[in-house]
């Protein structure tokens, strides 16, 4: 849930704990999927290589006039792919080949969370009322479908009914129902995540029970027990034990890592959660550190970056470490005093971490003002491999999200409620759409903005 300037989260009666239990793998199922689709991207850069790189020569560019208030800068983004986002809640699809500008969607239709397949042919989104979208990469054709949700490496559409394939006209084929428990996948599909519980239910709403993380190798392949743990409540001892509220399956088979949900508390887990790494079936399972939200970002050779610190204000306690997956081990990025990291993110090759610095701030009031005032801190900063001390990239004034292409050259970000491109590292950074949200109405949740959930750039 998004908050919107002053609002502030109600309190909430608590329910039955078992259906907590449950409502917490359903919410972590949910905010993993979303993740692991947006990971997908760079998979579908390289195949839309294939498709345009490859092609007789650029097909020439024109200005395309975008609507009123909707800014795209198709000369600064020429080469540079598909970049799909949300202006106002309308869908545009900018095309870096042919310089045009698609409207995916109608106004009023409320879109968000773009993604494109893995294979590069088709985008889809979800709508805020009825039927999730559907439409060819550069943004025609665009049609509602029944099914829709995340896309599974393989090109196939997961959906809480099922999974589907979709044909040669945009229609989703369903294939079958989805697998139970399906939680998290592998970005090279080799890999596949399951939670499951077996509880015994006993007098006066007490039940104990085992909750189990299994892995399998497809989809339907056998699965395997990597971790199981007890659970159990009583009305007078309350909840023991912790529920997974989220899991990564990190690529080359590397391992797992899953948050723990202590005593299924939601307003603990909105402080932050642990995280831990599970190299293997029946393996201890080895804390890294307690993020809040899924602020981590997996580079190859078992390179991992953590978002790290608890609160769940924005701009209290976060620092970015980085983490050797063999050997378990985080080391902070050390900033000047007084500031922040946040939102790390690796190129493709694990030679640079991209991440943002910003102030740290009091707590206070969630206004515009306010927003305005500590996103104005933000800069971005890459660390080098080999290197200890980070360095800030120049007029990079408002940076969130950083977002690497695929072949690691150059860096999209936003600032100033606007998408920006870093042609290639060490050039000037140029506005290249926008604006994304209402004016000066950014939604946020204790000063964090859900600014990733507005774009998805497919670079070749």
């Amino acid at each position: 849930m998004l908050l919107h300037e002053h609002e502030q989260p109600a309190a909430q009666p608590a329910p039955d704990p078992e259906l907590l239990i449950e409502e917490a793998r359903r919410r972590g199922r949910r905010r993993r999927l979303a993740v692991a689709a947006a990971a997908l991207i760079v998979g579908g850069a390289a195949m839309l290589a294939l498709l345009y790189g490859r092609s007789g020569g650029a097909a020439a560019r024109t200005a395309q006039p975008a609507p009123k208030g909707v800014f795209a800068n198709s000369r600064a983004f020429a080469g540079h792919g598909l970049l799909a986002f949300v202006s106002r809640g309308r869908l545009f699809v900018l095309d870096g080949r042919t310089g045009k500008l698609t409207a995916v969607t109608s106004p009023g239709q409320h879109a968000s969370t773009p993604q494109f397949s893995p294979g590069g042919r088709w985008l889809a989104y979800a709508l805020g009322s009825g039927k999730p979208g559907l439409a060819r990469a550069d943004g025609t054709g665009a049609h509602r479908i029944a099914g829709g949700g995340a896309w599974l490496p393989n090109g196939d559409l997961l959906a809480r009914d099922g999974v589907y394939r979709v044909d040669g006209n945009g229609r989703p084929v369903r294939l079958g129902a989805a697998p139970p428990g399906l939680a998290a996948w592998s970005p090279d599909g080799d890999r596949f995540a399951f939670l499951s519980r077996s509880v015994k239910h006993e007098q006066d709403g007490a039940f104990h029970g085992v909750e189990r993380l299994q892995v399998a190798d497809s989809l339907t392949g056998r699965r395997t027990t990597w971790l199981s743990h007890p659970i159990s409540f009583t009305r007078k001892s309350g909840f023991a034990g912790y529920a997974i509220n989220g899991i990564d399956v990190l690529p080359h088979r590397e391992g797992i890592l899953y948050w723990a949900d202590p005593m299924q508390s939601a307003s603990l887990a909105a402080d932050g959660m642990s995280v831990y790494e599970l190299r293997s079936p029946g393996a201890r399972p080895v804390e890294l550190g307690v993020t809040v939200g899924d602020a981590v970002s997996a580079g190859p050779a078992g390179k991992l970056a953590l978002g790290a610190g608890g609160d769940r204000y924005a701009w209290i306690s976060k620092r970015v470490e980085t983490c050797n997956v063999s050997r378990a081990r985080c080391t902070s990025i050390a900033l000047p005093p007084g500031r922040l990291a946040l939102d790390p993110a690796w190129s493709p090759d694990g030679r640079t971490l991209a991440f943002v610095g910003a102030a740290a701030e009091p707590e206070g009031a969630f206004s515009q003002p306010m927003l305005d005032r500590w996103y104005a801190t933000h800069h971005l900063w890459l660390l080098h491999a080999g290197t200890s001390r980070p360095t800030e990239i120049a007029g990079t004034m408002g940076a969130a999200s950083p977002t690497w292409s695929a072949d690691g050259k150059s860096l999209l970000y936003v600032a100033n409620d606007a998408l920006w491109l870093i042609p290639s590292i060490g050039t000037k950074p140029v506005k290249v759409a926008g604006p994304l949200f209402p004016p000066r109405a950014w939604p946020s949740y204790y000063g964090k903005v859900a600014w990733a959930d507005q774009f998805a750039w497919s670079s070749r």
